[in-house]
């Protein structure tokens, strides 16, 4: 299992270095990067969305304490519509935001749940927003945190 997660995560990551270096930009966020994507492409993102869904979620659902297994599905369904949802132009992203939502509050629910001590991750992206923050990176910043977080507490 832990090799699964770890694959996922080199996935995200190598899906994210790969367009920004091939745009020679820094996206800002990691849902940019569909953007970021020629035309025929934006599929890529969806296919890395649910990889990660499938590969990093089970591991974090099995180091968690019982009774808070639901936490999976919320994170699953989360990452799930984050990936789909940028494929459709005709709404605005209403659900890819809330399932951005759902997926950042139910991992981190599930990291302090399995071991509140790695939440401390966040305190670089607190210092970045309060002393360094001028709003282009923010999003990527927070993102990143919550990957560690979650990377920390599944792989420990």
């Amino acid at each position: 299992m832990y090799i699964s997660c770890l694959v996922g995560f080199v996935i995200i990551f190598l899906y994210c270095a790969f367009v920004t270096i091939k745009n020679k930009e820094i996206p800002n966020s990691i849902s940019q990067t569909v953007y970021l994507l020629p035309e025929g492409r934006k599929w890529i993102f969806m296919l890395v969305m649910f990889a990660v869904a499938f590969m990093i979620v089970p591991q974090l659902v099995e180091s968690m304490p019982n009774g808070y297994e639901f936490l999976g599905v919320l994170m699953s369904s989360g990452i799930l519509a984050v990936g789909v949802d940028p494929l459709d132009k005709g709404r605005k992203n209403i659900i890819h935001y809330a399932g951005a939502v759902v997926l950042g509050v139910s991992s981190q629910v599930a990291v302090y749940m399995i071991n509140p001590y790695i939440f401390s991750v966040w305190i670089p992206y607190i210092i970045y927003t309060l002393y360094m923050d001028d709003g282009s990176k923010n999003m990527l910043i927070g993102e990143l945190a919550m990957m560690l977080a979650s990377a920390l507490s599944s792989l420990l």
